[in-house]
């Protein structure tokens, strides 16, 4: 038995505002597919999160649908679950996903499916406020086992915040897992990580296929997705994406700053000259003497513009403003604490983070509005 394990897709996700990041995310995950053909794997699992909302465009549900239409026309069944992106609303809608079952689609949000005495199973992801009114999934996952023919191979796939992974995060894997699964596929956490072993079952975090928020520790981990192939054990082979749009970080040293972009210019060259996707710059760090102006009149003097660059994300706070903050210092991190547990949601929350950052950069209101209305994207939200 051999499948492909991917994960976090976000198809559909514009980031900044631009169609070709919504491009980028469909482009892997047809190398994914791809691969899944080349290799005659037998199925296909995805951990969740397959589009990046639950309102996909009419645009987003077609290629979609291709997706699900190519691995069909090769036999390759498709089994996935819904992620906290695209699961809907319990009351009011259904997953999104569910328009694509006609088509081959099997969405397996709660239960198990058999595939050739294979049972794929799983649950959507249930929120912090849905596992209190549950207990947890423990409860949910032994019933599912006592269901089951306990010779059959046992695939489970979950979309949970499981700690250590998740700081704040109150599920622990060994606590919530009970024995008699085979393989557990996991997804929400976007870096990919080596398979473990917990309670008699393989775990395996694929990562997301592509960047939804940038972040340094995800960026220093490989992008892509495990094929298994299953016979008197299990084996997980990691594939990286060919076709993953590059991001490059910078931290801003004021003192050496020209240098500085004068490296990111033969960084982003030799990117080009492999042929290679225009890469997204990240700025970060702390400014003290420049302003954001001051930087982008040295790109455009080393002629870093857009034919050359995607996009430029700046995460930059000014020096000055971080002296005034600290003094109302605990207020300030009362109120971050607050806004975190009313987003429920640590992606938004750090793009609202980044947002607020940028615009400190800022002398004047006048500057700010001038901004966010050259880069809107920067409070494009999932």
């Amino acid at each position: 038995m051999k499948f492909l394990h991917i994960s976090d897709t976000h198809l559909g996700y514009s980031q900044y505002g631009l169609e070709e990041r919504k491009k980028d995310f469909l482009d892997v995950f047809y190398e994914a597919v791809d691969k899944a053909i080349e290799e005659k794997v037998d199925f296909v699992i995805h951990s969740g999160d397959f589009f990046h909302t639950s309102r996909p465009s009419n645009q987003t549900f077609l290629e979609g649908l291709e997706v699900v239409k190519k691995l069909k026309e090769s036999n390759i069944p498709i089994f996935t679950i819904s992620g906290n992106h695209d699961r809907g609303s319990q009351v009011r809608d259904v997953s999104p996903l569910a328009i694509l079952e006609p088509i081959g689609l099997n969405l397996v949000d709660g239960g198990f499916k058999e595939f050739n005495g294979i049972y794929i199973g799983g649950l959507k992801y249930i929120s912090k406020a849905g596992l209190k009114q549950t207990g947890g999934i423990r409860v949910i996952l032994e019933k599912y086992l006592e269901s089951l023919n306990k010779e059959g191979f046992k695939i489970l796939m979950l979309h949970q915040e499981f700690a250590p992974l998740f700081p704040n995060s109150d599920l622990y894997m060994e606590k919530e897992i009970p024995e008699g699964f085979d393989y557990i596929g996991i997804g929400h956490y976007h870096v990919k990580q080596e398979p473990k072993y917990i309670n008699s079952a393989t775990v395996v975090y694929p990562g997301s296929t592509e960047f939804t928020a940038y972040n340094e520790n995800e960026d220093k981990v490989e992008k892509g997705f495990y094929i298994v192939e299953v016979s008197s054990k299990i084996k997980c082979k990691f594939y990286s994406f060919t076709k993953k749009r590059p991001f490059l970080s910078l931290v801003v040293d004021e003192e050496n700053i020209e240098a500085q972009i004068k490296e990111l210019k033969n960084k982003v060259e030799t990117i080009l000259d492999t042929g290679k996707k225009k890469p997204v710059v990240i700025f970060k760090g702390v400014l003290k003497n420049l302003d954001l102006v001051d930087i982008t009149k040295l790109l455009e003097k080393e002629g870093l513009s857009e034919n050359k660059v995607l996009h430029y994300r700046f995460n930059l706070t000014k020096e000055a403003k971080i002296i005034e903050a600290k003094v109302d210092s605990i207020e300030n991190e009362d109120i971050l604490k607050a806004l975190k547990d009313l987003l429920e949601d640590e992606e938004i929350f750090n793009i609202v983070e980044e947002a607020v950052k940028t615009l400190q950069t800022f002398e004047n209101t006048d500057e700010m509005k001038k901004f966010l209305k050259e880069h809107p994207e920067i409070l494009d939200l999932p």
